[in-house]
């Protein structure tokens, strides 16, 4: 009999721990009946060979980690996610401290336009653009490789970003 109400207690406190939990966020009202995205290949403006596609593979990773929705082919998609990568612009984040003409530490600071766009109707539901910084520091011989993971550290901030206003009211 004690291991009866053992077993009901333990599978009462299992279910009441699971109480509430879902996978993604709450949708908001304009993405209600959408369920399922694709993201288009991002444009890319600038003069980083590789910005649009990292900025194409963030989006698609984000919206597929988050779990709000799923990934579908172009045709049956109920939304698109589309935009391009517009600049990229490096900045001095901080300066050697007996010469301030040499930057230790840089920031590429990405500029995104992005558009989320019902597919069935052509309607935009969201148009507006993100900027994130990605840091790193001044190697001599190796900044194109550490600049390169900066602006797609900095890509994966704004599909983030991106999500967030997907998924959040």
């Amino acid at each position: 009999m004690k291991a009866v109400h053992l077993l009901i207690a333990a599978g009462s406190a299992l279910a009441l721990s699971a109480c509430g939990y879902h996978l993604g966020g709450m949708k908001p009202d304009s993405m209600k009946d959408m369920n399922t995205f694709c993201v288009e290949v991002f444009e890319n403006e600038t003069l980083y060979p590789n910005a649009g596609m990292l900025m194409t593979t963030a989006m698609g990773n984000a919206l597929q980690s988050d779990g709000t929705y799923r990934m579908a082919p172009h045709g049956q998609a109920d939304f698109i996610v589309k935009g391009k990568v517009a600049r990229i612009e490096r900045e001095s984040l901080i300066t050697d401290s007996e010469d301030t003409y040499i930057s230790k530490q840089i920031g590429a600071r990405v500029y995104v336009q992005y558009q989320v766009v019902d597919r069935k109707t052509g309607k935009n539901l969201i148009n507006s653009e993100e900027e994130e910084v990605g840091e790193f520091f001044n190697q001599i011989g190796n900044n194109e490789s550490a600049e390169e993971a900066a602006i797609s550290y900095a890509t994966r901030r704004i599909a983030d970003e991106i999500v967030i206003a997907l998924v959040t009211e």
